[in-house]
């Protein structure tokens, strides 16, 4: 009997092994098609302390009444979404929302998911980083914050990162942003996850399924951790477990900004004139009933840094934007929100613009850089290491 149960043991844990190693040493995903945007903004914005006023639709571009789209409609009349003790009508929420929209039965599965459950924004945080994340207790916080936005069967993109840009060191803290481990038709990774996070201690998990739509909460809740357990931190990098930042780079960049500027920053690469994909095959499809006109000024998802300060004050704005789908194109309208407009830097290259394919391996072009993506976990191996030969001369 107990052999036979040691048998059934082992024959539990092989799926699990073998995942790990083939997400370890498997071959590397192919990159994503280039992500939509537009040319840059012309230049920064003027240093300004946020602001949230009464009626965000103006600020938001609403000048007239609002189009027949769901989204520009439920903004204009929007007063706050459900909070506190009224959190449990988010369901509530959703559901009246979706009776608004005439085709709603017509949307993707994941955009009706989407919608249904847009405003449930309270869910538990099962895995917490060592010593809290943001450093020992009492401790001054870090100087630099990486938020890395992964998925829990990403072991190979987030080792990568602790190994090369993401290294703790200088005032530089690490965390990557998760979120349950137990997907839909998915194998559970908790074992897994759960054993990456005692030994490495950098990981935040909450009870959310992480799917695509879902990004946008993750953003949320990793504000509502930031306010609650680093608030003194001066600066945030939010980014994406692909990219490859070169910290000493942005280091000297924050380090030498103006401090009027430095306290509202919002730092990335700059898309001022996107507007929505309407074919329904994208994956940033947004129905023509959902949204009207263009995008605000937003920074690339891939990578931006704001200041920490700035965390509680996108909460407050969050409450009083309606949802929408795309995670940055969401943060460019909370930054709106408060009066902020993302400010531009050539050294930002979310969707690799502007680096021929030759040099997406070549360590002296990426010197000249703060931030590319994608970058697969051997590309950024080669890189660091190459960035870092004595012999390099660029």
């Amino acid at each position: 009997m107990r052999c036979t149960k040691c048998l059934l043991s082992v024959a539990a844990l092989l799926p699990l092994l073998a995942l790990k190693l083939y997400v370890d040493w498997g071959p590397e995903p192919a990159p994503g098609p280039p992500v939509r945007r537009g040319p840059p903004a012309p230049g920064p914005a003027p240093p300004a302390e946020p602001s949230l006023p009464a009626n965000l639709s103006r600020r938001l571009g609403q000048s007239a009444p609002p189009a027949a789209a769901y989204w520009n409609r439920e903004q204009w009349r929007l007063r706050g979404l459900p909070a506190g003790p009224e959190a449990g009508d988010c369901r509530a929420w959703g559901a009246a929302a979706a009776a608004a929209v005439p085709d709603f039965a017509s949307y993707p599965e994941p955009h009706r998911r989407f919608l249904l459950s847009a405003a449930c924004r309270d869910f538990p945080l099962r895995l917490q980083a060592r010593g809290g994340g943001c450093g020992p207790p009492g401790a001054r916080p870090p100087y630099l914050l990486l938020a890395v936005k992964s998925a829990p069967g990403r072991f190979a993109q987030r080792q990568a990162v602790r190994e090369t840009w993401g290294r703790e060191a200088g005032g530089v803290r690490r965390l990557f942003l998760l979120g349950s481990a137990r997907g839909e038709h998915q194998p559970d990774l908790g074992p897994l996850v759960g054993r990456e996070s005692r030994r490495h201690g950098d990981l935040l998990l909450w009870d959310f399924q992480d799917v695509a739509f879902n990004r946008t909460l993750k953003d949320l809740l990793f504000l509502g951790w930031l306010a609650r357990r680093c608030p003194r931190v001066p600066f945030v990098l939010r980014a994406e477990d692909d990219a490859f930042v070169h910290v000493e780079a942005l280091l000297g960049l924050l380090r030498g900004l103006d401090p009027a500027r430095a306290r509202t920053l919002y730092l990335g690469q700059v898309f001022a004139r996107a507007a929505p994909f309407r074919s329904p095959g994208s994956p940033y499809y947004v129905p023509e009933s959902f949204y009207a006109g263009g995008y605000p000024a937003y920074a690339g998802g891939g990578g931006y840094v704001f200041a920490g300060r700035l965390g509680p004050w996108l909460l407050r704005a969050a409450a009083r934007v309606a949802p929408f789908p795309i995670e940055d194109v969401y943060a460019g309208l909370c930054f709106r929100a408060l009066g902020l407009e993302p400010r531009a830097h050539p050294g930002f290259r979310t969707d690799d613009a502007g680096l021929a394919e030759a040099q997406q391996d070549d360590p002296c072009a990426h010197r000249r850089l703060l931030l590319v993506r994608p970058r697969g976990p051997r590309q950024t191996l080669r890189l660091w290491r190459g960035m870092r030969d004595p012999a390099l001369r660029c």
